[in-house]
């Protein structure tokens, strides 16, 4: 089970920027990562379906009581920075939110950090602190307020296949399945300065490139 939750709601709008408000995109990737885990046979909730406010205390218990093993707290950022953000619990590794971030990363969207922040007695933030048992991570897509961010962010295609790439990384955590790695040989060399010259020409075109000696 994964609660979804859209960040802010009625009369708190949340972040604002560039027209954008954050209650507004937080409620449409929440209702779209639903009904996307929904047709893949993934039992999921979302705390809001419309613009109503949500005050902490109902946010929370929805997620308590949900039975869900984690949650996604849907959010956009402003105060200028750049990039996505995903922060966890001070009590949780970061193995969710670093494959959330991943997953962020891989769809086109730049990745400012993954952190947790401690406040007085705990967590700082209260989905961390009041949500239980439910491993909770606060996604940030991106900063509303960031002409580079909103570029990408307002093709609604885009907003909605990173919250698509949100959702698989919570599914594929809460299943135990790691982000795979895949290595590229390009060449190999019997003769050292043959295989430094092919990483020298790789490393010209943007890749990244190394020599290994094998045996």
């Amino acid at each position: 089970m994964i609660i979804i939750d859209a960040g802010h709601g009625g009369a708190d709008p949340g972040a604002k920027g560039h027209g954008i408000i954050e209650k507004d995109w937080t409620l449409e990737v929440s209702i779209h990562q639903y009904h996307f885990l929904r047709k893949l046979g993934i039992q999921c909730l979302v705390t809001r379906e419309r613009d109503l406010l949500l005050p902490p205390e109902k946010r929370v218990a929805l997620v308590k009581q949900s039975g869900a093993k984690v949650c996604i707290s849907n959010h956009y950022n402003a105060g200028g920075g750049s990039g996505a953000e995903v922060i966890h619990s001070i009590y949780s590794k970061s193995n969710l939110a670093n494959q959330t971030a991943d997953a962020l990363m891989n769809a086109g969207m730049p990745v400012r950090r993954v952190f947790s922040r401690k406040g007085a007695g705990g967590d700082y933030y209260y989905m961390h602190r009041l949500t239980g048992s439910v491993e909770t991570i606060i996604v940030e897509y991106g900063f509303i307020d960031s002409s580079v961010d909103t570029k990408k962010l307002n093709v609604r295609s885009f907003r909605l296949k990173l919250a698509e790439e949100a959702a698989l990384a919570a599914v594929k955590y809460t299943r135990g399945v790691k982000n795979s790695l895949y290595v590229v040989q390009a060449g190999a060399f019997h003769a050292k300065d043959k295989a430094e010259k092919l990483c020298g020409e790789l490393k010209q075109k943007g890749y990244e490139a190394f020599v290994k000696k094998e045996g």
